[in-house]
Formats: structure tokens, sequence, C-alpha cells
């Protein structure tokens, strides 16, 4: 086999905890540094992993350091959404062959356009961690859809919270890919902003409703904080059929089943019976991908930079048409946040003041607002 991969970690917190299992688990990488403001952080992050014998990353308390001194072929970059487009800007350009950055790509199309551009300038691999597409369940749910179980797929349904750009980018994600990454042309949706919401230092919803058409006619739906229910996962209806989708498993209905008939594939990492199997198997699988990428053994990833900014599109999209109330078609035209342009216009007034951010628990010390280098 040829070189491991050196891979250093911007911001060590809860995601990217799983982007270096992922690197370690699928035994192509090194982890050979960490960037962090909290040395504590730092250390806390290597009782993870003391039994990798590829684990032995070098501290750094200055990423920009870190990028300049370890010679890193990956670098991930798990800070809070602000700080997604100066770190994946400054890890290409300092010469990584690939980024993984996480989700939701940026705080604006605009701005993820710019992590694309600049990518693209220095022939680096720009890779965004919507992980889920390389669990199991939802590759074989995919693949029984392009293989007609269930008919033409008419719509589907999933149910969310915590704002639609953290949480629900997955969702958008997740319906183009089980499409095969078709394109979706027009947008829909309706947002209620009571509170002066954040999470990870953007502005969210308190509640929303999206709609999204795509080619070829199927439609898919996101209730977000409007029920109880939420996961990841789809019902997803289609002329001869229905699948009921989770992270572990999936449920198919048609003419041929007599009922529901479950399926629950194994990973190629993992079975779907350990703890946390999604973050361990994706992860896994996820960085699997990357090196295959990096190396030329496969021609792209199913993470692609691309893939990552139309999921932000779609939910901007959504806030572009609670703005303008209009069906918005895609490509978005607005390149800011519309959600930020209505909050600083009056056309989403706070009812009840005071800002708080879901996320604050996650920070350190006596910190309760975020640094873009603090995770």
């Amino acid at each position: 086999m040829a070189d491991k991969l050196r891979a250093g970690i911007i911001g060590c917190g809860e995601m990217t905890r799983y982007h270096a299992f992922g690197y370690l688990n699928s035994e192509r990488y090194e982890v050979v540094a960490l960037a962090d403001l909290s040395e504590r952080a730092m250390t806390e992050f290597d009782g993870l992993f003391s039994e990798y014998d590829d684990y032995k990353p070098k501290h750094f308390t200055n990423a920009r350091e870190m990028l300049d001194k370890a010679n890193l072929d990956v670098v991930s970059v798990g800070v809070w959404d602000t700080g997604h487009a100066p770190f994946t800007i400054a890890a290409a350009a300092a010469g990584a062959k690939a980024i993984l950055c996480e989700k939701p790509m940026a705080e604006s199309v605009g701005v993820a356009a710019d992590m694309m551009l600049v990518c693209r300038r220095h022939g680096v691999k720009l890779t965004i961690g919507h992980q889920r597409r390389f669990l199991p369940s939802w590759v074989l749910a995919k693949q029984m859809i392009a293989d007609g179980e269930i008919g033409v797929v008419r719509q589907m349904v999933c149910f969310a919270r915590d704002g639609l750009p953290p949480y629900s980018t997955h969702q958008t994600d997740m319906f183009r890919f089980l499409l095969g990454d078709v394109e979706c042309t027009w947008a829909m949706g309706a947002v209620e902003r009571e509170t002066d919401h954040w999470s990870r230092s953007i502005p969210i919803e308190d509640r929303a409703l999206a709609m999204f058409g795509f080619e070829g006619g199927a439609l898919g739906m996101i209730l977000s904080d409007l029920t109880p229910e939420f996961h990841y996962g789809a019902n997803i209806y289609g002329t001869d059929g229905m699948i009921d989708l989770t992270i572990t498993d999936l449920k198919l209905m048609n003419a041929k089943t007599n009922g529901w008939q479950l399926h629950t594939p194994d990973g190629d990492f993992f079975k779907p019976d350990v703890d946390r199997f999604e973050m361990l198997e994706a992860g896994a699988a996820q960085a699997r991908g990357i090196a295959d990428w990096v190396s030329g053994e496969i021609p792209d990833h199913r993470g692609d930079g691309i893939n990552g900014f139309k999921a932000l599109e779609m939910v901007h999209a959504v806030y572009e048409s609670a703005r303008t109330h209009t069906q918005v078609r895609l490509p978005l035209k607005t390149l800011v946040s519309p959600l930020g342009l209505m909050i600083d216009s009056g056309h989403l007034p706070v009812r009840y003041p005071g800002r708080y951010d879901i996320r604050t628990h996650l920070l350190r010390g006596e910190n309760v607002a975020a640094d873009i280098e603090n995770e």
C-alpha cells in the first residue's frame, strides 16, 4: 500500500472526533497535527485515540502555523460555521491535497462559492461532511430507487429541528443523493423567527416549512420544529411503493413484499448494532473515499464540494422564498444569507429579545460567545 496520508485537524470538537476516527479506522492516514485555541481541548481529544498507532499529533494553538509547518495532505475543518471558509481557503493556499470541511458549508452561498473557487485555483479536492451519503441503508435506498423498486419517486418527507442550515442541509443533500444527484429546480417555504435564535454563530429560524421540486418531477418536503418528530431519514413515496429510511435500516413496501420488508445492511467497517454506527461507519467510508480520490483510484467523491454547495443553496432558497414571497428558481441569485437580510430589514422582528446560541454549551472555559478558531 502507498504511504499513508498525513491528516491535520482544525478545531477539536465533536464532529472532528469522528473525522479522526474515520481517518484511523480507514487505515489510510496518520493523524499528525491538531489546531485549537484550547490546549485542554487538544489533550482531551488525544485521550480518545490512545489505542491507535497512527495517531501521533503535534499540537498547535494557531491553525495557520499548523498549515505552514505540518506538511499535511488532508485537512479537516471543524470550527464553527463562520470559520469554515477562512480555514478552508487557508488550507487550500497552504498546499493541502484535500480538505474535509464540516457542514453547513458556509454562512452564505456566496462565501461557499469563494471556497470552491480557491480550491479549484490550487487544485485542491474539497469535500463537505455530509457523511450520511456513505451509510449502507442510504446507499441501498438509492439503489432500490434506481432499480425501480417503488416506481417513480413522487414525494420525500422528513422531519427536522434546530435550523435549516445546521440540521437540514443533511436532508437536502439526502434528497439529491437518493435521486441520483439530480438538480433541484425550485424551492418554496415559510419561516418563523420570534426569538433571536443562533446556531454555531449563524442566525437560524425557530420553525420552517420547506418544499422542493426536482428534475423528473419528485417533490421533497421538510417540516422543521413544526412537530415533535425529528430524525435523519425520510419517508419516500413512489408510484409503486414506499421506503421508510433511517440511518441504520430501511423498510420497503411494494407489490412483491407482502407488507413492510426490513433491510439492515452491514457496513464495510462496522455492523449497525455498534454504538454510534452512523458516525463510525460513514466516517471511515468517507475517509477511505477521500484517500482513493487523492490517489487517483476513483475519479470523484460522493461528498464533493459541489454537492455541499447545492445542499446549502437549497435551504437558502427557502429563506429567499420567505423573503420574497415567491417560488424561487435555482440556481439562487442572492449570494448573501436571505435570512440575514430579513433580520436586518425588520422583516422578521424578534418578539422575545435576547440572543442565544443553541451550541454555546460546546464552548470551553469562560466563553459564552463563539470564536471561529475556538472549537
